[in-house]
Order: C-alpha cells, then structure tokens, then sequence
C-alpha cells in the first residue's frame, strides 16, 4: 500500500493540514463557482420571457384568426392574413428570446469555469508539485531503505549517515545532532541516519519499535 503521508509526526501534520486545506480550497471555490453560475443564468429569464412572450402571440394569432374565420364571405381569408401575420411576429420574438437565453447561460457558464479555473490554479500551482514530490520521496525511500534492503541494519544505518553528512544542509544536521561531524568521526551513525530518514519522512527503526512497545496513553 501506498504511503500517502510522512511517519514523522510533524511532517505528517502539515501534510494533513495541505491536504484538508486543498479539499476546503476546492469545495469552497466549487460553491462559490456554482452559485455564480445560477446567478448569472437568472438572467436568462428575460430571453426566456421574451420567447414564451413570441409563443403566446402565435396562440393568440391563431385565437384571433379562428374567430374571424366565422366571418361570412372574407372570413377564411382575413383568419388566414392575421395568422400569418402574428405567426411572422411571434416567430422572431421566440428565435431573438432562444437565442439570448442561449447566449446568457453560455456567458455564465463561461465566466464560472474561468473563475473555478483561476482559483483552483492559484493553489494547485504551489500544492500539487509539493505534494507529488513529497509522496515520491516518501515511496522511493520507503521501497529503498525498508523493502529492498538485503545489507545489515548497521550497515544500513552507517550509509544513511553518510548520505546524510553529504546531502542535507548544515540546519537540517543540527536539527538532529550538535557534532555532525564528531558524530560521523567517532562511529556515532544513528542521529545522521535519523536526519537521513526524517528529510524522506521515515522514522528510524529504533524510534518505530519504541513506538510500538510504548504506545500513547501507556
């Protein structure tokens, strides 16, 4: 199974906490991009309006006409004339009244997306290659120091001291140790090697079976 954050318990925490800051980012922007949306579209019912205002016209056209078509003598005519003239008017009120309405909910749809897109790339810009890196370090060491290692723990713990004597930053080694140097000098591996696992996010395995034999609350 993956290792989908630090076993370094403060390393862990602010993993955690970018994490659930990311899916409250995400939510709330999804919400707020939503709302937006039905905003906007709200406007839409002014075209809306206006075609069912043109479908109305053709039923009264069509009203009108059935009533003048009991007319005697010019009534089928003058019923067919007015048809067909409140039919030539409503159909312009219902395509200028769709299209509006088409093109309202296309700007809203539009300007919501960008606007989720902004947001959303504002953070994942500085998450997502923090995290992606993070979560290789993690894999990688984990597959490298605990499940593909054949050589003594010794062995082990003496070349993840010289990593880490040859790798980390001088903060990073007093962090871990005051003598770095003294330490590596005189054969004392293990808070080298502790700085090398905790710059990948592992626990050494002392501290690991520590933690077992001495469980919270105990």
């Amino acid at each position: 199974m993956p290792k989908l954050w630090s076993e370094i318990r403060r390393a862990r925490a602010m993993e955690i906490i970018a994490d659930a800051a990311m899916l409250i980012w995400v939510g709330s922007w999804t919400t707020l991009s939503w709302r937006l949306y039905n905003f906007l579209a709200g406007f839409a019912r002014a075209g809306r309006s206006i075609r069912e205002g043109g479908a109305s016209l053709n039923t009264a056209g069509d009203q009108i006409g059935e009533a003048l078509g009991r007319a005697p003598v010019i009534g089928h005519r003058m019923a067919e004339l007015v048809r067909l003239a409140f039919s030539s008017a409503s159909a312009r009120f219902v395509e200028f009244g769709g299209t509006l309405e088409r093109v309202i909910l296309i700007i809203a749809a539009l300007l919501s997306f960008v606007v989720l897109v902004i947001a959303l790339n504002l953070w994942f810009q500085r998450y997502l290659p923090w995290r992606v890196e993070r979560l290789r370090t993690i894999g990688a060491a984990h597959r490298a120091i605990r499940l593909a290692v054949k050589a003594g723990e010794s062995e082990i713990e003496r070349l993840l001291a010289s990593r880490a004597l040859h790798r980390l930053s001088y903060r990073d080694l007093l962090a871990h140790t005051p003598d770095p140097f003294g330490d590596w000098a005189s054969g004392r591996y293990d808070r080298l090697a502790r700085a090398e696992l905790a710059s990948a996010g592992l626990r050494s395995r002392i501290d690991a079976r520590s933690k077992e034999n001495n469980p919270p609350g105990l």
